[in-house]
């Protein structure tokens, strides 16, 4: 059952009492820099810092690209922020650049999301590239030996069984969360409108799909683990105020509520408090066809709506709260030319 956003409804699904919405401008500092198209962000238990980069494409002709020729490489990789200091964790990962505007860095696909657990690394690696190994996947590696050991072949299901049934046989798996009780993992693919679940042992599921092409791009569990959001980017031309995050009831998968009216969602977080947090991209200019620069934002949604934290930023794509400390961190420049990737980190809440 679908109802409108309500304040009993917003009482009962967030967690705790919200902080109010924020007047000024939530001040932030800039904790790393030299990143190459940095996504998703997460953090371990123990506050360690990691960040999918998608890379920066590569020399290797590659015909068959998600959009047409395109240039592959295998510049993707996985860092991990401590103190301020970035360090390769996993590397070589498959990396796609499939061209732009000539005055704007191209849109590089790559590893678009991490996921840390005390002893498990996770990542999901974008867009389907035919032939190219990993590519389309989510793929569990040891924590402390880095080694892989379960491959979910999301690309190769929506091949086989076209989920959302469109006939348009697209993948580009981009987010991922895991339960807080470890029991499973949601994960969404943009492309193929899906969101699945997986328990870990090998093999996923469907828990919904949706049609005219909604493109989800995030999910995330409230801090007990009793809901979760799906935050939505919708397709080109990627209209204002079009964009929406659904919460869903997490033991039944039912929609709770959708908060409306919002602008190309990439990422969803509950804080420790059960604030829900989402990451704005920008706004896309139909005259010219193109996103506009410094239109991303940090968003908070209460029991008052939705308020502006952050305004002003460069192409923010991920989000993840410091278990440890309470801070957030926001992947910036997601977009842009080799080593202008940045992360910057701010404090709000309790």
């Amino acid at each position: 059952m679908r109802t409108k956003l309500t304040l009993m409804a917003l009482f009962a699904l967030l967690i705790g009492i919200l902080p109010s919405m924020a007047q000024d401008e939530v001040p932030y500092e800039v904790l790393v820099e030299g990143l190459n198209n940095p996504r998703g962000v997460n953090f371990s238990p123990d506050g360690v810092l990691y960040v999918a980069e998608a890379g920066i494409g590569g020399d290797i002709d590659f015909p068959e690209g998600p959009f047409g020729p395109a240039m592959l490489g295998f510049t993707g990789r996985v860092s991990a922020v401590v103190d301020g200091v970035s360090s390769t964790v996993i590397d070589y990962l498959p990396s796609v650049n499939p061209g732009g505007a000539p005055d704007a860095p191209a849109e590089i696909l790559g590893t678009m999301d991490i996921i840390a657990t005390d002893d498990q690394l996770w990542t999901v690696m974008g867009h389907e590239l035919k032939g190219v190994t990993l590519a389309g996947t989510v793929v569990g590696y040891d924590r402390v030996s880095l080694r892989p050991f379960q491959v979910l072949d999301i690309y190769g299901y929506e091949h086989a069984a076209d989920p959302d049934g469109t006939g348009e046989l697209l993948s580009n798996v981009v987010g991922m969360a895991v339960a807080p009780d470890g029991s499973n993992a949601l994960i969404v693919d943009a492309s193929g409108n899906t969101l699945y679940r997986t328990t870990f042992n090998g093999t996923f599921a469907v828990v919904k799909s949706w049609e005219n092409n909604p493109v989800p791009t995030s999910v995330a569990f409230s801090p007990d683990g009793t809901q979760y959001a799906v935050g939505f980017l919708i397709s080109f031309p990627f209209p204002t105020g079009a964009s929406r995050i659904e919460l869903y009831d997490a033991a039944t998968d039912e929609l709770i509520f959708t908060a409306e009216g919002l602008t190309a969602i990439t990422d969803v977080v509950y804080g420790t408090d059960g604030t829900l947090l989402a990451v704005s991209y920008g706004e896309f200019s139909g005259e010219t066809f193109s996103w506009i620069p410094n239109s991303g934002s940090v968003i908070a949604v209460s029991p008052d709506g939705v308020g502006t934290l952050i305004t002003g930023l460069q192409f923010p794509y991920g989000i993840a709260q410091n278990p440890v400390d309470g801070s957030y961190a926001v992947s910036v420049n997601a977009v842009s030319n080799p080593g202008e990737g940045q992360i910057i980190t701010f404090v709000w809440g309790e």
